[in-house]
């Protein structure tokens, strides 16, 4: 399998607070070009969005990603992928405990963790997952915002309160296929379209990486803008 990381600032924040996570790398905090590599048949991606308007969003997600990175070798099931992302929660919480100043701070995570036999998709915020097959791309993750409200209000997060708050990690399982995977914080879709998206994603794969980015700038640019795309292996018949 192949994995494309791309990660921008955007135009109106002055950090980048995403984090992009596979396997045990943790990338982000800088404007870069978009990179390529290989990844295994047990493989994690994930983003990791801080929460900007909090204190220390970039903290957060920083939190977040370091553990979401040095567990992913024993990620095997979605139950370990739930277990994985509340100790993730537990740990932004602890370190509010020992900093006040962070109190408050908080990240949305999206992604997914493959294996041969399923597609482990999973989420706590409005960062998203989309998968595409057979021609068409299809978000895989639940949005958690609450029913009207403004955009950027979302209804639960890594952290983000000022006492401890458990989460409930969306969580769906597909069989193997063909086909890319879309993980992305929500300056990548917020001010798009699902069209824009779709016709992004018939290129090669740092090219649609770069073109996501692009799309994102040109529609104001005014969150952070993180994805990571993945090139699924066909399944064995």
């Amino acid at each position: 399998m192949r994995v494309a990381v791309l990660t921008h600032p955007g135009q109106h924040r002055a950090e980048n607070q995403d984090r992009v996570v596979v396997d045990g790398v943790v990338m982000g905090s800088r404007d870069a070009a978009a990179v390529e590599f290989d990844v295994g048949p047990n493989a994690l991606v994930a983003v990791v969005d801080g929460m900007g308007g909090h204190p220390a969003g970039g903290v957060a997600a920083a939190i977040v990603a370091d553990v979401i990175a040095s567990g992913h070798r024993r990620l095997r099931s979605a139950s370990d992928v739930r277990a994985l992302v509340c100790e993730a929660n537990d740990e932004v919480y602890a370190m509010m405990g020992r900093v006040p100043e962070l109190s408050g701070m908080g990240a949305c995570i999206a992604g997914v963790a493959v294996n041969p036999h399923e597609l482990v998709i999973f989420n706590v915020g409005d960062a998203r997952v989309y998968v595409q097959a057979s021609g068409y791309l299809m978000q895989a993750s639940v949005d958690d915002r609450h029913a009207g409200a403004a955009d950027g209000v979302i209804s639960q997060s890594l952290g983000g309160l000022r006492f401890h708050a458990p989460v409930d990690v969306h969580i769906s399982c597909e069989p193997p296929h063909g086909g890319r995977v879309l993980v992305a914080s929500d300056g990548v879709f917020a001010h798009g379209s699902h069209r824009d998206l779709e016709e992004a994603m018939d290129q090669p794969l740092v090219a649609t990486a770069e073109a996501l980015v692009e799309s994102a700038l040109r529609a104001g640019g005014h969150d952070n803008i993180s994805l990571a795309l993945l090139e699924l292996a066909e399944p064995d018949p």
